[in-house]
């Protein structure tokens, strides 16, 4: 019996984007399992918590590579902020597929967006809108913050989301601050802890650094 070519469903949220729209990392990785087993394909599921701002996207990463060596034939993603938000970024995920003769399945794109000279096209113009909306994003929400400093308001303080952080965890990271440890250090202490960040997914540095700079959290040392 010949063995099915394989698939990786790749999806992604950031705990910011998720709730605003509404695709959940199970309701993508629905959709995405349901195309490519249509089409024939044996699935593998790739789910990351990562903003797309963030070029680091290791799950991605992995995911390419195993692509570049063959252990997989195809990249199913739901659309193509998904992928990313810089166009430099999205248009040389394009390329690797077409250089590496590997399959890049956009849905909200229609499908294969190596499969004619226009949906190459296609692809490589919505790459363009998608980092100049993600621009526009950071523009608006740097001017937000800017207006409530010069009004004197401290977001995640006074106003906003303040989050739910463990008491338990607050205390210990302001403990392993004062012990010298840096904030990668703590962010892995968590985690080994299984202590919850205050918006749900992974701990990250900068995560550690706001809670540190908050005035709830009484720290006996300076934080870079």
């Amino acid at each position: 019996m010949r063995e099915k070519p394989k698939a990786i469903i790749y999806t992604r949220v950031s705990t910011n984007r998720q709730s605003e729209t509404g695709h959940s990392l199970d309701s993508q990785a629905g959709l995405l399992i349901a195309e490519a087993e249509k089409q024939g394909y044996e699935v593998e599921l790739v789910a990351e918590i990562k903003s797309a701002s963030n070029g680091s996207r290791p799950k991605l990463q992995e995911a390419l590579a195993d692509l570049k060596l063959g252990k997989a034939q195809a990249l199913f993603c739901l659309d193509i902020d998904r992928l990313g938000r810089s166009a430099i970024d999205l248009l040389r995920i394009g390329e690797r597929a077409k250089k590496e003769n590997w399959r890049l399945w956009i849905s909200n794109l229609g499908g294969d967006i190596l499969a004619s000279p226009s949906a190459k096209l296609t692809f490589g113009i919505l790459a363009q809108f998608a980092e100049m909306e993600s621009n526009l994003i950071s523009e608006r929400v740097l001017r937000q913050h800017e207006a409530r400093r010069d009004r004197g308001i401290t977001w995640g303080v006074d106003e906003g989301f303040k989050g739910r952080l463990d008491p338990q965890a607050r205390k210990l990271i302001a403990r392993l601050n004062g012990e010298g440890y840096t904030l990668r250090e703590i962010a892995k202490k968590l985690t080994l802890k299984k202590l919850t960040p205050p918006n749900g997914g992974l701990w990250h540095p900068n995560t550690i650094r706001q809670i540190l700079l908050s005035p709830q959290t009484k720290t006996r040392k300076k934080v870079a």
